[in-house]
């Protein structure tokens, strides 16, 4: 019975990559979804994404589980069972809305969250990688003026790409409840930027210059985390995460073109392949607390900054400003007993989050704020499960010159835990 549950979950998730991999929204189009503040840095940032933090507001410092894989705080792959192979994929649905005290949008789209999978090596040291987003490019924004000789001329601005990465990480356990882990993360992917000017009148050129950023290298962090158990029911662990600056290869280009507005197709004015750069990705820790207070009840408070006034892309300027975020979270689990109802065999998450974003429109600062809520649905039987959770956060606010967005996220993963190194004795 438990082996046929595994094989279900297996297909499950080969349908499940695969059902994004050919969906027209899947995020690797980075046309079907329209982010305006995506246009600054590297784009909206995905590499602080892990599911199981996400649905108690964002906590991963001091979080870690037998049955997931926390890959923010790499120390927490200590704690993978002696015995187990655990393999995760997420699944996220974003529905978007844009607003000014003048104009309203809406917009959704579904990416593909992370897949990743971790088992122990020895009883001492741990290993875990995976595929994750780091960031998403995708905006489409549109300017007209009334010109006394070109007649009204449009604006078009638009953005495509992101960068993703792969990551390999270990964990080691030196002595008692201490963890130390570091991740080797290859970061890689385009962003493209492209600028069109379009007028009415016949015989005026329409100009397009795009600006395509090809970028690759390797990022490296690292985590600590320290349990100490009071009782058999009850533990507290302390994590912290530090990354230092580092920099990124990036190979660019730029394209201008134009185009009679009689004539179909655009001649190319001019290529330019630029000298390599480096794209510097700033400084980052983090610190935080989770315990465990009784068999049911389990919280945790996080801090996370990030040193983005230091970050550097060249050709492409901005404001940038020190990101932080606060989160606090916490975890019920009715009960543990193998054959209980259904309902007391789920676990109940809830979180909240505030925090400032990296970039500032208009040389202001950006306020963030978001609640969720979730729960694991675990097999019977078994350590595997599918987890479910909501996500409301807001960003900016209603003024002319400041867009607020609302998100609403529905995410859906999957998790399989697997008893792998164990000699069968009866077959």
């Amino acid at each position: 019975m438990y082996n046929s549950y595994i094989k279900k979950f297996a297909a499950l998730t080969l349908f499940f990559i695969l059902g994004v991999a050919l969906s027209p929204s899947n995020t690797t189009a980075q046309g079907n979804f329209n982010l305006p503040y995506s246009i600054y840095g590297v784009g909206e940032l995905r590499f602080g994404e892990y599911f199981q933090n996400m649905r108690m507001g964002g906590i991963s410092q001091a979080y870690s589980s037998n049955v997931s894989i926390n890959d923010i705080n790499p120390a927490s792959y200590a704690a993978l069972d002696s015995t187990s192979f655990v393999f995760e994929a997420t699944l996220f649905s974003h529905f978007l809305e844009q607003e000014t005290a003048v104009a309203r949008q809406r917009s959704d789209f579904i990416s593909l969250g992370n897949i990743s999978f971790g088992f122990p090596v020895t009883r001492w040291w741990s290993f875990a990688a995976g595929l994750k987003p780091y960031s998403s490019l995708g905006y489409s924004i549109r300017d007209r003026e009334d010109h006394p000789q070109a007649g009204t001329v449009t604006y078009f601005y638009e953005g495509s790409g992101g960068l993703n990465q792969l990551f390999i990480g270990s964990a080691f356990k030196p002595f008692g409840g201490l963890s130390a882990g570091f991740n080797a993360s290859y970061v890689f992917g385009g962003l493209d930027y492209e600028a069109s000017v379009v007028s009415n009148v016949l015989g005026v050129y329409q100009t397009n210059l795009t600006s395509a950023h090809q970028v690759n290298g390797w990022m490296f962090g690292f985590g600590m985390q320290y349990r100490h158990d009071i009782s058999e029911q009850q533990h507290i662990t302390f994590g912290a995460t530090f990354g230092n600056r580092q920099d990124l290869d990036i190979s660019s280009t730029e394209t201008l073109k134009r185009r009679l507005t009689s004539e179909m197709l655009y001649d190319t004015i001019s290529f330019v392949e630029a000298e390599k750069a480096v794209m510097s990705m700033p400084m980052y820790y983090g610190f935080g607390v989770f315990g465990r207070l009784n068999n049911n009840w389990s919280a945790g408070l996080d801090y996370k900054w990030q040193n983005w006034e230091e970050f550097e892309f060249p050709g492409r300027g901005g404001n940038y400003n020190n990101s932080y975020q606060v989160s606090a979270g916490v975890e019920f689990a009715p009960t543990i007993e193998t054959f209980a109802t259904f309902f007391h065999r789920l676990r109940y998450s809830a979180g909240l989050r505030y925090g400032q974003a990296y970039f500032m429109p208009g040389g202001e600062p950006l306020d963030e704020f978001g609640i969720s809520f979730g729960t694991s649905i675990p097999i019977r039987g078994s350590l595997s499960g599918l987890n479910l959770n909501f996500e409301y956060s807001r960003r900016g606010s209603e003024d002319v010159h400041v867009i607020q967005e609302n998100f609403y996220r529905i995410n859906i993963g999957i998790n399989i835990y697997e008893n792998w190194f164990v000699r069968r004795r009866f077959y």
